[in-house]
């Protein structure tokens, strides 16, 4: 009990710390460039002591660092896109009452953090000449797997998400959204669903899965990316898609390999994701199914 009590002050002390850093301008800050205690405390109008103990709190949960030469920056790129994630504690008791999504929720930042930057899960993925990669949140596997393969041509999903992001020419963009885009039978050495099936409920991730089957070529990969139930960070991941959508949910391995088979996909296969840092994210599986 000790240790869930200290556990649970060390949650609250650290999210204190980043909003206060937020709404400082700290967060920015360091975000665009490193800078001292003192910088910061001058540029954002805070006393020095209130500017160290917040980002000294923030070191000691993993989310900033500091430098050698004493400043302070980010430990993973982009602290300053999960400001969204700020008004949960607004929202959580209304969608948590209703069964309902916050209107606020709009993205799902912890998606896009995940998928956006482990370029360890592209290593999981086969090698592919043309791939269709199926995500609707801005955060595809597209742009790693075309630095990948420079032969490697890349379809995305036409969503404004995909748009805002300034692709390479090995990428198209495949008209429709995510039910009703219609991919060539046959067309696709690799279709990949980063972080989508989780939005949907089993019946909707399962028949998304069956409409995409026919797109690959014999000998074809379909992987699912995502967490899986029971995973390291599911419960806080599965939060999230509280807050945002209707009907999403953590689903369990056990589902994912029913859908893959259920698809006419064969050899379904699991590999597990990991990195130096894993502890401090959601676990990721690579689930395959096969064309035959």
């Amino acid at each position: 009990m000790t240790a869930a009590l200290l556990g649970l002050h060390r949650a609250a002390a650290t999210l204190s710390a980043y909003s206060a850093a937020v709404q400082l301008g700290l967060i920015d800050q360091i975000d665009r460039t490193p800078a001292s205690v003192e910088d910061l405390a001058m540029t954002c109008g805070a006393s020095v002591r209130g500017v160290r103990v917040v980002l000294a709190t923030l070191a000691d949960s993993g989310l900033v660092q500091r430098r050698a030469d004493g400043r302070y920056e980010p430990a993973t790129p982009g602290l300053a896109g999960v400001h969204p994630l700020l008004p949960w504690r607004d929202q959580v008791t209304d969608s948590v009452r209703t069964g309902l999504p916050a209107r606020e929720a709009e993205r799902d930042v912890i998606t896009a953090l995940l998928h956006g930057m482990r370029s360890d899960v592209v290593t999981k993925l086969p090698a592919a000449r043309r791939v269709l990669d199926v995500s609707v949140d801005g955060a595809p596997c597209g742009a790693a797997l075309a630095a990948r393969d420079p032969k490697c041509r890349i379809s995305l999903l036409d969503v404004p998400a995909n748009r805002r992001i300034d692709w390479s020419p090995q990428v198209d963009f495949l008209p429709g959204g995510l039910f009703d885009a219609r991919p060539t039978a046959g067309e696709y050495d690799l279709v990949v669903l980063p972080g989508v099936c989780h939005l949907l409920d089993g019946d909707a991730a399962a028949e998304l899965i069956r409409r995409l089957a026919p797109a690959l070529r014999p000998g074809g990969t379909l992987a699912v990316i995502d967490t899986l139930a029971g995973s390291h960070g599911a419960a806080t991941h599965e939060l999230s898609l509280l807050l945002r959508t209707r009907g999403g949910t953590i689903h369990d391995p056990a589902d994912y390999r029913r859908w893959l088979v259920g698809a006419g996909l064969v050899s379904p296969a699991r590999a597990d994701v990991g990195r130096a840092d894993a502890g401090r994210l959601p676990a990721l599986t690579v689930l395959t199914g096969l064309k035959p």
